[in-house]
């Protein structure tokens, strides 16, 4: 039977540029070793998570640029150009991450790292998806011969994980990423890998984060670089060691249902080390004790309300304590899962597209499957006004 290879490496604690190299190297070759198609004259895309500056450099927010170092190097051994590219999430400054990180190092010893926000992007069709059949993408990911994801290993406050899937999310520009939330986040992250066919993956889980990710969650030092072919079954493996089942996690579970690769670990071979022999169960966004926190009657989160909104509730609380604007929620309920019944007590805001009435009265509603979290903040803002 056939099975898709994953491999897991480790670095020592608090590895130099060496010990990731050699790390990430021997990850690349225990997984088959990089793809034919990196070739003399190829253009290849490294796509690293570049999300927002962190709190610290070890955060485990963003990928190590010693990671995307070691993997470009072993691109120009083969006679190709490598193309280190990233947009930051909505609203933040690529730029100000990459000199955060120390990717401007990488500039400096002569590579190219693309600030994709001030790069040009283009519509094109994607007849396969359901989601978003039209989709607005950088220009250098589609002019790439090939593309190889370079994600980090940690939790989300609106699917669980962000592994290689999730990750390439960020060669949207910000109008598709905006539309994807609002029409189905969870089903439209497996369709654009399915677009994109990112070669190869390096997943970087050396510094990992848990807790309410990508940005506000707790460092988690791994030491371990995994690699692979099958994004699919290297989101399987890698959320296996932190914990997650295959199942419960949407956009792995879905992505498998598309054909996009295996989520059955009987399916997948792993080399190096063994899975569990370096798994550590991650706090989840939704384990956060911060809804605790939260002004009395601020919240009516109903049974049904799916992870996704739950967590971005949970993250926006994160945020609002961090800048100390719990006055936001005074005289106001954030309502998810469905419309209220009921009298509140305060003025409402209804989150997701599971709470919008159907009477018109949607003045305070924020649309989304989910939405981010900085439309919800944005709203609240302005009522206070």
């Amino acid at each position: 039977m056939f099975k898709s290879l994953i491999s897991i490496t480790r670095t020592p604690p608090h590895p130099g540029r060496e010990n990731i190299a050699a790390a990430v190297r021997r990850a690349v070759t225990l997984a088959g070793g990089l793809p034919e198609a990196v070739r003399p004259g190829a253009m290849v895309l490294l796509k690293p998570n570049l999300v927002e500056i962190p709190f610290t450099r070890e955060s485990g927010a963003v990928t190590h640029p010693e990671v995307c170092r070691a993997v470009a190097e072993m691109v120009r051994e083969r006679g190709a150009r490598p193309v280190i590219a990233d947009a930051a999430g909505i609203g933040s400054d690529t730029e100000a991450v990459i000199s955060f990180m120390g990717y401007d190092g990488l500039r400096r010893d002569g590579f190219t790292v693309l600030d994709l926000k001030k790069e040009r992007s283009l519509w094109v069709d994607n007849p396969a998806a359901a989601v978003l059949p039209r989709i607005r993408v950088y220009e250098a990911a589609l002019s790439a011969d090939l593309i190889i994801n370079l994600p980090v290993m940690k939790t989300h406050d609106q699917t669980e994980i962000t592994l290689s899937l999730k990750n390439l999310k960020g060669l949207l520009d910000d109008c598709s990423k905006k539309a994807m939330h609002r029409q189905d986040l969870f089903h439209g992250i497996p369709e654009l890998a399915a677009f994109l066919k990112p070669s190869f993956t390096v997943l970087d889980g050396i510094y990992a984060q848990e807790g309410v990710g990508p940005v506000y969650g707790d460092p988690v030092e791994m030491d371990l670089v995994l690699a692979g072919r099958d994004m699919v079954a290297l989101d399987t493996i890698a959320g296996l060691i932190m914990g997650y089942r295959p199942g419960e996690v949407p956009t792995t579970r879905l992505a498998a249902r598309a054909g996009l690769g295996t989520a059955d670990p009987d399916k997948i071979e792993v080399a190096g080390l063994p899975w569990e022999s370096v798994r550590r169960r991650f706090k989840r966004a939704s384990e956060s004790e911060i809804i605790k926190e939260a002004p009395p009657a601020s919240l009516r989160i109903d049974g049904g309300t799916c992870s996704g909104c739950r967590n971005t509730v949970i993250s926006v609380l994160v945020e609002l304590k961090a800048r100390g604007r719990w006055d936001l929620l005074e005289d106001r309920v954030i309502v998810t899962g469905g419309p209220p019944g009921g009298d509140l007590p305060a003025e409402e805001l209804l989150v997701g597209n599971c709470a919008r009435r159907h009477d018109h009265n949607d003045k305070n509603f924020i649309a989304g499957c989910p939405p981010e979290n900085s439309w919800i903040i944005g709203a609240l803002l302005k009522l206070a006004r």
